[in-house]
Order: structure tokens, then sequence, then C-alpha cells
């Protein structure tokens, strides 16, 4: 079991006894290399139907490589494809129909997105949907984002990435969604120069921003790397901590989960610490005992506390933190 299974293991329990969403061909559900990816935890622990039971509807336009998901357990096939109604007469195919299937290729839903940035951007499928309980899809424009729900066949408002402190963008193509995932209550995302977003899904008429506990500003204004606090699906689980990754140049994305499993942290820490390299949790533990454990927020990981320094104060235990990078 990889590491990231500290996070999302109570969600696969939950999702064994409960439908299982499979990828049609050309689905891309892997996070590329990257051995810290849930995708591959998702691959070892949750049943494959066999090739047979996916549809192999007729389709009409072009469909590319990642832009099909099958979810075997709803009998939902969704697509996006370019077809003529979408061509631009300069640029060409234009990938925004989105359309759902049932397993006998009966259509169910069809809407032309609206053109995001550019006629021949294409939309695309979440890279990983893991999501069984609310059985809910991701896609994703230029900049903008959409849910849709498998169950109630309805399609979310265009979202945006919410972010804890003011971007200001670089480029042109700053902003640009690189990443889509799903998994179970939570859809996790980056968009480029402006760094990773979460958005809570469980009330499916509403998908709501998460924003990061923390985020400390490498340079100011433009790069920051940020800290989520998400509670598991087992509300008695506690919280998991992660300081999601992307490499530009592998283009790898990671959730970067920073502890074994989730604990019942403090949700709460005081705004001065938000914007400061080191990051206190707070684990309560019953009364008014509470145990710390440090984040540095450049190296995005946990620092070990000895025993005695975990025992003395914050300002104590930040003091000691900063001696030990130097």
């Amino acid at each position: 079991m990889n590491l990231l299974t500290k996070f999302f293991a109570i969600f696969w329990l939950v999702g064994m006894v409960s439908c299982t969403s499979e990828t049609a061909p050309g689905t891309n559900s892997t996070s590329g290399s990257n051995p810290d990816s849930l995708a591959q935890t998702a691959v070892d622990s949750v049943p494959v139907p066999s090739e047979s039971s996916k549809p192999t509807c007729k389709l009409v336009g072009s469909v590319m490589e990642g832009n099909m998901f099958w979810a075997a357990g709803i009998d939902r096939f969704v697509v996006i494809s370019a077809e003529k109604e979408t061509e631009d007469k300069d640029l060409g195919e234009s990938h925004r129909i989105l359309t759902v299937y049932d397993g006998k290729c009966q259509q169910l839903f069809r809407e032309v997105l609206p053109v995001n940035l550019s006629a021949d951007y294409p939309y695309y499928l979440s890279e990983i949907t893991y999501n069984n309980l609310s059985k809910q899809v991701a896609i994703r424009g230029f900049d903008k984002f959409y849910i849709f729900d498998l169950a109630a066949m309805k399609l979310s408002p265009a979202l945006l990435p919410k972010f804890l402190n003011k971007r200001f963008v670089e480029d042109a193509q700053s902003g640009a969604i690189k990443r889509l995932e799903l998994w179970e209550d939570y859809l996790v995302g980056f968009a480029a120069s402006v760094g990773p977003f979460v958005y809570d899904l469980s009330d499916p008429t509403n998908p709501t921003p998460v924003l990061p506990l923390a985020e400390y500003a490498i340079v100011k204004g433009e790069q920051f790397n940020s800290m989520f606090l998400l509670k598991s699906t087992d509300k008695n689980n506690g919280y998991q901590a992660l300081a999601p990754v992307y490499d530009y140049d592998k283009e790898v994305f990671s959730l970067n989960i920073l502890f074994d499993k989730p604990m019942n942290f403090d949700p709460v820490i005081n705004k001065s610490f938000k914007n400061n390299r080191f990051i206190l949790l707070k684990e309560l533990q019953g009364g008014t005992q509470r145990l710390p454990y440090a984040v540095d927020m450049v190296q995005r990981k946990t620092i070990p506390l000895p025993a005695d320094i975990s025992a003395k104060k914050d300002t104590d235990i930040l003091e000691w933190l900063k001696k030990q990078v130097k």
C-alpha cells in the first residue's frame, strides 16, 4: 500500500461496497510515473470490470485521448467530442460537446460547452475520477471547470479556482488549469503559475471552494506553497494535510500527503501564522492536551519534533525550527 493511501483509505473502503467508476479505453487514469500518485493506489484497490462490460458506442465526430469515462456502477458513459457543429472556420476542431450515454449507448444528456479562451482549446475530463459516493465527474477548460452530477444528470455553472491570497498573473498561460482529480468528496486541481486549489463536492448542488489552511509566499504575489486540511469521509477519522506539488518539467502532479493517517487536528490556526515558513498543526488529545506537528512550507514536508521541543511554547518551537534550516 503506497504512501497516499494515508488520506483516502477510508474512501476506498466505502467505495468497495459502492458502485465502481472505471475508465473507458483512452482515459488517462494515472498521474504519470509519480510514485505518490493516488491513481496507482486506486488501481490496486478497486476491482476492474471486464472490457466487455464497457460500451462500444459509435460516436459522432472525434474524441481526444482521455475524453471518455465509463462509470460502470451507475451505467453512464461520458464523452467530450468535436463535431461539425462546433468546428471553427479558422481554427478547426473544437472539443467542447459533452454527451452522456447509458451502457446501451442511448443518449441521456448533451450540451455544447462555451468557448473558453479559444475555440481550438479543448475541454478535458478530469485525469483521475474516483468518486463513487457522489457520482460526479469534472470537466476542465482553460481557466474554468464544470462538475457533472451523473446521478441527477445536471451540469454545474462554470467554476473558477479560488485561492487564499491574490495572485498576479505572469503571462497568457497563467491560470491555465493543468490538472483535475476527483476523490470522493473533494476535487483537487492545479492552475499554472498560481498553484493548487480544492473544492468540496459533498453537496452535489453546491460545489464549494476549500481555501488552504496556510499559504507561504515563495515569491510575493506570484508563487505560493499551499497546505490544505481536509476532513475524511468518515467524520470521526479526523483530518489529513496535503501540500500539492506540480512538476512542470515532467508534467506530474502529486497531492503530497503529509501524514501516515488522518488525525484529530485542530482545524483552526492563528491568522498571524498562516504565512509563516513553519506551520504548527495541533492534534487534539483530550482535555487541554495538544500535540504539535511541524510542517515546513518551503520543502512541503513535516519536520519531526523531539519530545522536549514539542513540550515548549509555540514561539520557542518556531525559533528552534528556524535554527534547523540555517
